[in-house]
């Protein structure tokens, strides 16, 4: 068919699509109707012969009826064009986004009949998202409550992704005792993928031979008991400089923030241990993971959207190149470290951080696997992440407790200060004599775990749950924060602070953080129970040891002690806490 346009400038000042006047267009007659009113609108002249050197375009659409001249002529461009007006990109991100919620709701309603948990009524798209709140962990027990099943299951749909909900002691024994395997692997996350180079380290990466090689290099060779022990003089000069800055704020009768005292004493003893840094270095590598950390939580748009309109969102936002952003600073920063020491040359008999330690596996070849430079900086990155945050939250919260049970804190002083027996400082014999020590940092994992969901698992295959046909590919939420409060596994105290419930003669004495009693899980418990725990209890008992054996600890006046939670995968403190320390020893 051939289109000769006349004055077109004139008719259609908004078109781009038409060629200039005189100019001609070649289209297949056979899927390009015109009627003759519409080309009498449009002043162009139709005709069926193609004529010699016609150029050939992309076929355009009319308007829809000769009426709409001035409100729709643009809509006859070139379809080049056309994909490129951000206009047409919104229109059919909406037009995917509606079609996509069509799919999930046919496929919801589909599966309505297989034999699901229950689950609370759901919207289209978002599932049952909306439901969440700001604490998840707080939501997902009241939803438990009250449409989930007696033997601790909720099933919910969090956008796409189909969610398993464990909510009670019992719940959790029989999914790590029964169907670990099948629950071994990580939910997948674009923004983690990144910020991990692909998930090559412990925390995160799928279930698969990489990952169990990569753990039992971990357990044996950087977490092992006796490699824990070797960190103990980086533990005692950190908790000694712990313990000066608490000191300065006494001697100058000023209260102090105590988040930025034990992020600063747990990012020291964590990044010394990791890859021997200290001084700038720790605080740029604070500063790194400070940005990162938003990225790593939360609703990401994978959850709600299809990969290809997720992506959309991201570069739509601008979280795509944030991400990428903090991916360059990550990498030029680790690569520096790295490349420092593999050209320091090591004293003789000096301990080796973990850094050294993948150096030398590397060098030496008996890792078990690859280790590229990549996948060595996505361990040590992951040793950082994954130590510094947990144990300033855990810290803070004991610290909190503390004040509020004024009888827990005297009598924790006087363990600690009868067993130091004047000692200038505390030593790792010591903190094993500390009964009521371990006891309370129990009841304080037990109240408050410093990740309440855990890093939340997926299943590789179908697995059948307490009689519930569960599908693959779904979340696993483990509600730790809800199974530490289950009363059938902790009694009609189960919400009060009492750390003697773990001694002698009490009704939780044998219980035990190392994931062998379902009813404690602030680790985790099976194939993905948290590796570091021979390396993250002993920072946790000198710093709260040195803490009480050195200063009373008190309010500022007219201050009131705040325990509400900051929403997150982590949950530290809402209102950073305050305290005044008063010096019980001599500098």
């Amino acid at each position: 068919m051939r289109v000769q346009t006349k004055h077109v400038a004139q008719a259609w000042p908004r078109c781009k699509g038409l060629p200039p006047p005189g100019d001609f267009l070649w289209h297949d007659h056979d899927h390009v109707t015109w009627t003759k009113s519409r080309a009498t609108n449009y002043n162009v002249t139709i005709r069926k012969e193609r004529p010699e050197h016609c150029r050939d375009r992309l076929k355009f659409r009319a308007p829809l009826s000769s009426s709409q001249s001035d409100n729709t002529a643009s809509s006859v461009v070139r379809t080049e064009e056309l994909r490129m007006c951000p206009y047409f990109v919104l229109v059919a991100g909406v037009a995917a986004l509606l079609a996509f919620s069509c799919v999930v709701i046919r496929k919801a309603r589909g599966s309505s009949s297989s034999k699901l948990p229950p689950s609370p009524p759901s919207r289209p798209l978002v599932g049952h998202l909306h439901l969440m709140g700001s604490l998840p962990h707080r939501s997902l027990r009241e939803l438990h409550a009250r449409y989930g099943t007696d033997g601790g299951l909720l099933f919910l749909r969090l956008g796409r992704r189909p969610t398993l909900v464990v909510s009670t002691a019992a719940a959790a024994a029989d999914l790590y005792k029964n169907h670990d395997l099948a629950f071994a692997s990580r939910v997948p996350s674009v923004p983690v993928d990144k910020l991990t180079y692909g998930c090559m380290n412990v925390s995160f990466a799928p279930y698969g031979d990489a990952w169990r090689r990569s753990k039992k290099m971990a357990v044996i060779h950087l977490l092992s008991p006796r490699r824990a022990d070797s960190f103990a003089p980086v533990r005692a000069a950190e908790a000694a400089a712990l313990v000066a800055g608490a000191r300065r704020a006494a001697e100058a009768g000023e209260a102090v923030e105590l988040r930025e005292l034990l992020y600063a004493y747990s990012n020291s003893v964590v990044t010394r241990a990791a890859a021997g840094a200290a001084g700038a270095t720790a605080e740029k590598m604070k500063e790194l993971m400070g940005n990162s950390a938003a990225f790593m939580s939360g609703l990401q748009a994978e959850d709600v959207l299809p990969g290809a309109a997720a992506k959309m969102v991201r570069w739509a936002t601008g979280l795509e190149k944030r991400i990428d952003v903090q991916v360059e600073a990550w990498d030029k920063f680790l690569s520096e470290i790295m490349a420092e020491h593999v050209e320091k040359k090591r004293d003789d008999g000096a301990e080796e951080d973990f850094l050294d330690v993948l150096l030398r596996l590397r060098k030496e070849g008996t890792a078990g696997l690859e280790l590229t430079d990549n996948r060595i900086k996505s361990i040590i990155k992951d040793m950082i992440f994954a130590g510094t945050e947990t144990s300033s939250i855990t810290l803070e919260w004991v610290m909190a407790e503390l004040i509020g049970n004024p009888r827990v804190m005297a009598k924790l002083q006087d363990e600690v200060t009868r067993i130091a027996n004047g000692k200038p400082a505390i030593e790792e014999d010591d903190l094993r004599r500390m009964e009521y020590l371990k006891a309370v940092l129990k009841e304080v994992l037990r109240l408050h775990p410093p990740a309440p969901l855990l890093v939340p698992h997926e299943s590789t295959a179908a697995a059948v749950v307490q009689g519930y046909e569960i599908p693959a590919k779904t979340a696993l939420f483990i509600n730790d924060w809800a199974i530490a409060r289950d009363p059938a596994a902790w009694g009609d105290a189960a919400e009060e602070f009492r750390p003697e419930r773990f001694l002698d003669g009490a009704s939780a004495t044998d219980v035990d953080v190392r994931g062998n009693d379902y009813q404690l899980l602030p680790f985790g418990a099976g194939r993905r129970i948290c590796p570091a725990i021979n390396f993250a209890l002993p920072v946790l008992e000198i710093a709260v040891a040195s803490l009480v054996r050195h200063f009373d600890w008190e309010l500022p006046a007219g201050t009131r002690l705040d325990m509400a939670e900051t929403p997150g995968l982590v949950t530290p403190p809402l209102v950073p806490l305050r305290l005044v320390p008063k010096c019980r020893t001599p500098a």
